[in-house]
């Protein structure tokens, strides 16, 4: 027996011409059946005796939307048209004998996301201006230092010159790993916040842990959560997960468990907490973790901005962290993030 065509509302078509947003109706099959005039527009007419699939009609949109025509679904894309990046959102709802696809175009969202983001950040380095002048200063200090005791040598005594060079190599090394740290944290990320799966990003920034020098033999657990979904900048997300993991692992010293663990406490909220086995935080240090240029360290180790840094990116996006420990027994860090939903 044939297949019965699928039959819609007359009034839907009228309703589908009069959205002010590209709009296309799909049939059971997934087919486009018809485009409104916004849709026609970018050129999409399709034919009634062989409508094209989604994926043939509109890949980029099909893509990005990974689940059935029976869910309702949305999804953000990013694409290049006329030579300027577009952000749009396709927003997929399942009706009466298939479903209809709405894009809105939310380019200016996205920029005005990023202003704000960039104006924050600004505001977090005016704070932190006087501990980059201090920190830059004593380098600084060291070199030209070192630069008159090498003039002033009658005799250039080569163990003198390959001691002052090795000083000035690496007091330079200071000042540029100071620079790079707050130039990428003075520019806000270009690429928009999309829902992320949180799980994704730390097995990532878990690979990349792997290859630092301290890493030798750490065990790593990690429970994850497959539905804990946040609204991110992924590298962003990644720049905080690699520091708390590459502090975990230097802290030991790259031997020791390193525990992971991602969770959704409430309706709201994702938490991740990361947790090693190390020597522990000191009680008085605590308070400070999250201040610029505060370090336990040793000297030419580290710039003291990674946590800083990784604390400003979590308050951008909605959340917050913060660290326990038992001084002698491991850390604990805690990232807590808005969970994602999808809007119905």
């Amino acid at each position: 027996m044939p297949k019965t065509e699928p039959v819609f509302h007359p009034t839907l078509f009228p309703v589908l011409h009069a959205l002010p947003w590209p709009a296309v109706l799909l049939d059971e099959e997934g087919r486009v059946v018809c485009a409104n005039a916004a849709m026609e527009q970018r050129g999409l007419r399709p034919d009634p005796h062989s409508p094209p699939s989604l994926h043939e009609a509109l890949p980029e949109y099909a893509t990005a939307l990974r689940g059935e025509l029976r869910e309702a679904q949305e999804a953000l894309v990013t694409r290049q048209t006329e030579g300027k990046e577009v952000v749009e959102r396709v927003w997929l709802r399942p009706i009466a004998s298939g479903a209809v696809l709405i894009i809105t175009d939310e380019t200016r969202l996205a920029e005005l996301e990023t202003e704000h983001a960039q104006t924050v950040r600004l505001a977090s380095l005016g704070f932190m201006l006087a501990g980059v002048c201090h920190e830059i200063s004593n380098p600084l200090a060291a070199i030209h230092s070192m630069l008159q005791i090498l003039e002033t040598e009658g005799r250039r005594d080569p163990e003198v010159l390959a001691r002052g060079l090795a000083s000035i190599s690496a007091n330079v090394r200071r000042i540029l790993e100071i620079s790079r740290q707050l130039s990428g944290f003075s520019r806000a990320a270009t690429e928009p916040r999309r829902p992320v799966a949180v799980d994704g990003v730390l097995e990532e920034a878990l690979v990349l842990v792997r290859h630092e020098r301290t890493y030798r033999e750490v065990v790593v657990e990690h429970h994850k959560d497959p539905a804990a979904v946040v609204r991110a900048n992924p590298r962003e997300l990644l720049q905080v997960f690699f520091n708390v993991l590459a502090n975990a692992v230097q802290a030991m010293e790259g031997r020791g468990r390193i525990l992971v663990t991602t969770r959704r406490p409430g309706n709201e909220q994702v938490e991740i907490m990361i947790q090693d086995d190390g020597p522990g935080i000191r009680p008085e240090h605590l308070p400070k973790l999250f201040d610029p240029f505060f370090s336990t360290k040793a000297r030419g180790e580290g710039t003291g901005l990674g946590l800083t840094i990784s604390n400003e990116i979590v308050h951008e996006h909605g959340g917050r962290m913060r660290a326990e420990s038992t001084y002698g027994k491991g850390a604990r860090f805690y990232i807590e993030l808005p969970l994602w939903k999808r809007r119905e």
